[in-house]
């Protein structure tokens, strides 16, 4: 990505992995290391130019060893590839309070499948899309073994 971001994408985490990726399954990895990680690769096929992608979690930061993140200075998010990634007490509230402080105007799209979620978004402007309508603009979805 080029330039000034034109659109900026807030996505529900654990709510796009849940629903998403796992697809209900499997959820005792829903919260794990391993569980994001598939998020978070999955996501560096996004295809938007002028785009600006989010990513908040619920919880505390996991402690990086693995070098791939780079942290940004304010300590307020990580980047990984494309995606800055947040990790929030409530990643609801942190995506609602976001969604608040866009400007008028601001093009802002919020990925979720929680149904109190967008709906306060809808209601301060943001233009809501699915979860599995995201992954979709992310690139076909990889091959896996069944073994779950």
């Amino acid at each position: 990505m080029t330039g000034e971001p034109t659109h900026r994408w807030l996505v529900d985490g654990f709510n796009v992995l849940h629903v998403g990726i796992l697809r209900g399954r499997t959820r005792g990895r829903w919260w794990r290391e391993d569980g994001r990680a598939q998020l978070l690769e999955r996501v560096q096929a996004f295809d938007e130019p002028g785009s600006e992608l989010w990513i908040a979690f619920d919880g505390p930061r996991p402690v990086a060893g693995d070098g791939e993140s780079e942290k940004a200075a304010d300590g307020g998010f990580e980047r990984v590839g494309l995606a800055r990634v947040v990790f929030a007490p409530s990643a609801d509230d942190w995506l609602l309070r976001e969604v608040r402080r866009a400007e008028p105007g601001e093009a802002l799209t919020l990925v979720t499948a929680d149904r109190k979620v967008a709906d306060r978004g809808r209601h301060h402007g943001a233009r809501i899309v699915a979860p599995k309508a995201f992954l979709a603009l992310c690139g076909p979805e990889p091959a896996t073994d069944s073994g779950d």
